[in-house]
């Protein structure tokens, strides 16, 4: 009831600014607590994705993304399709995690224990989807990603995406350098949760732009938790291997 309360505040435009504000705040904290959780318990997760990387005065790629996730055994898939014909994909086995790069024909293998780079250093080949969802569904690895420095997350009420009844969230992100802290590249985030599942279903990524252009990323994702996946969604080989 409590929480209920909580979020009910943050829509009502009457009350004092300050304590809605707060109120906003401490309900932005406890949604993405949860959502943190939710990922972090699955079993299994599977999705399909877009983005749209919008730059400039009006340009924008679109790319096209599935991913699939099993916890125990382990297995894993991102399947990232750039615009134009490229391809990147990052997939796991028990033993190990492995990318494969279609521009240089290229396969990294990363086995155990020291696979965190399969991920963490995946983030421009997949217009950073590899740093969002996976992040959240490895919670306890060292993986970095778009959600780790994710601040002041401030619930903004709701909206329906893709006919699913939503959560908004707003905050701030930004890339860190590990070895001095100083931190880069900040920018604007808002996520829609959906409210039954508490699984993302949009992300918006706003940095500042130069006067007269635009500098955002949309993600947009069909999630599916706690599904059951064929092992074969697994099995990736390598073009010409």
């Amino acid at each position: 009831m409590k929480r209920l309360i909580t979020l009910a505040l943050c829509s009502v435009a009457l009350w004092p600014a300050w304590p809605v504000a707060t109120a906003c705040i401490d309900a932005g904290d406890d949604l993405w607590t949860r959502v943190r959780t939710t990922y972090g318990d699955l079993r299994s997760y599977a999705d399909t994705g877009e983005i749209a990387v919008e730059y400039g005065v009006s340009s924008t790629d679109r790319h096209t993304f599935t991913s699939a996730f099993v916890r125990a055994p382990r297995h894993f898939l991102l399947d990232f399709r750039k615009e134009g014909g490229d391809r990147y994909v990052i997939w796991a086995d028990p033993d190990a995690f492995h990318t494969w790069w279609k521009t240089t024909g290229q396969q990294s293998d990363y086995a155990n224990p020291n696979n965190a780079p399969a991920i963490s250093q995946s983030g421009r080949n997949t217009a950073s989807a590899a740093l969002k969802i996976p992040t959240l569904l490895y919670s306890k690895a060292t993986l970095g990603g778009d959600f780790v420095n994710f601040t002041d997350p401030t619930s903004d009420g709701s909206e329906t995406i893709g006919g699913h009844r939503c959560y908004r969230l707003l905050g701030t992100t930004r890339d860190v350098y590990a070895a001095t802290g100083k931190e880069v590249n900040v920018r604007k985030l808002t996520l829609w949760i959906d409210a039954d599942s508490l699984l993302i279903r949009k992300v918006l990524e706003e940095a500042k732009p130069l006067p007269g252009q635009r500098s955002r990323v949309i993600t947009t994702y069909d999630p599916k938790g706690n599904v059951s996946i064929a092992d074969s969604t697994f099995r990736f080989v390598p073009p010409g291997t």
